[in-house]
């Protein structure tokens, strides 16, 4: 038959089962579709929900993301994870001085250059594919900014993962408090659940700033932006914290 289940329609695939032999050659899939462009506080976007991260973008910081470009006018910008841009385009519109990017996907930081290209922001907005922590130890990137956003991937899937998971964000923390000049504000997130719920994040941002030798000042901690809704039936919807610090 040619219907869903037919050899030659969307059963068919990359298993094989349902191409080529006496049903007939297998169907081509569907090229996905191009990036779509989306507005956020004023600011266009492209997003490519199948093939990106998520659902192509993160939502869930739109709130941290126009609470910080508040912050940032006449500032330097560094934005860790930053995946498409989010928070530099954000920065950048509110009259940041510079805006530096850093992921390691090479995806993402061409994601992220078309976006800053899209709001006219190119030569504010600077990228660079690169291991964020060893982009952290390089030269003349300590004390060098004014405000660093910490927004990495999940790294504690589930509450056995926390041991290890912690040792990372103390590492990437106390490396980026290391970029924030005395005085600077950082923001730090997690959008692990298994974090979130044990209550363990600031006292691991206050581990990190002791390793880095700085001294923190707690000034707001969120979640994600309120279309995102908790329901006090499913605890695991309780997963984005962001801290806003200033490091000393």
């Amino acid at each position: 038959g040619g219907g869903l289940g037919g050899g030659g329609g969307i059963g068919g695939g990359e298993g094989g089962g349902g191409g080529g032999g006496a049903c007939g050659p297998q169907a081509e899939r569907p090229a996905p579709a191009p990036p779509v462009t989306v507005l956020e506080n004023g600011l266009k976007y492209l997003v490519a929900p199948v093939l990106g991260q998520k659902s192509g973008f993160y939502c869930d910081q739109r709130d941290n993301r126009a609470m910080l470009a508040e912050l940032c006018a006449g500032r330097r910008l560094l934005d860790l994870y930053c995946y498409s841009g989010g928070f530099s385009l954000a920065a950048a519109a509110a009259g940041a001085t510079s805006t530096h990017g850093v992921d390691s996907s090479a995806a993402a930081i061409g994601l992220a250059q078309s976006n800053a290209a899209l709001n006219g922001f190119g030569s504010v907005c600077e990228f660079s594919q690169s291991d964020v922590p060893a982009f952290l130890k390089r030269e003349g990137v300590a004390e060098s900014f004014d405000v660093v956003v910490c927004d990495p991937p999940k790294l504690a899937p589930s509450v056995k993962d926390l041991r290890r998971a912690g040792r990372k964000y103390r590492q990437i923390n106390s490396l980026a408090m290391s970029a924030v000049r005395p005085g600077g504000l950082l923001l730090s997130c997690t959008c692990s659940a298994a974090m979130t719920q044990s209550g363990g994040f600031l006292p691991m941002l206050h581990e990190a700033a002791t390793a880095a030798g700085r001294s923190l000042t707690v000034l707001r901690t969120s979640g994600p932006a309120c279309d995102h809704t908790l329901h006090p039936c499913c605890p695991e919807s309780n997963y984005l914290t962001a801290v806003l610090v200033q490091v000393s």
